[in-house]
């Protein structure tokens, strides 16, 4: 009985194996069709810088947040950008403002805070550029 059972199990293997073979041909056959297309651009790198500057008034003072948004040393124009914040207060960040990069990739935000807080400027990225954010500066109370 054991002759019979291996001569069965020959053809049913070569059998499998013949399958086994035709299809990783045409699995070769369908990469090499792909090939040509290759992947899609993984997300060009970007960079946030954040800079501030005194505004003075007359009775109260203000400061101007300003933020230059790059990617491959060119600014990235018509980008939103928020405006997050903290303070101690509240530890989490949270959005005080949007604006859109102009001409350059600039974008500026006028704060005038009341306590001690922190901002930094957030990039949220796109399907062809990566997000980025700027480091975080810290502002005093604003003078009245």
């Amino acid at each position: 009985m054991r002759a019979i059972r291996s001569s069965l199990l020959v053809p049913l293997c070569s059998a499998a194996t013949v399958a086994v073979l035709a299809t990783g041909g045409a699995l070769v056959a369908a990469n090499a069709s792909t090939a040509g297309r290759g992947h899609p651009k993984p997300p060009a790198e970007t960079t946030l810088s954040i800079r501030n500057r005194a505004i003075a008034h007359r009775r109260h003072h203000a400061d101007a947040i300003a933020g230059v948004l790059r990617s491959h040393h060119k600014g990235v124009v018509g980008a939103t950008i928020s405006l997050d914040s903290r303070t101690g207060k509240k530890p989490r960040w949270a959005v005080v403002a949007t604006g859109t990069t102009g001409a350059g990739g600039a974008v500026t935000f006028t704060v005038a805070p009341a306590v001690r807080t922190e901002y930094k400027l957030v990039f949220a990225g796109t399907s062809s550029l990566r997000r980025s954010h700027s480091n975080v500066i810290t502002l005093k109370a604003a003078r009245k």
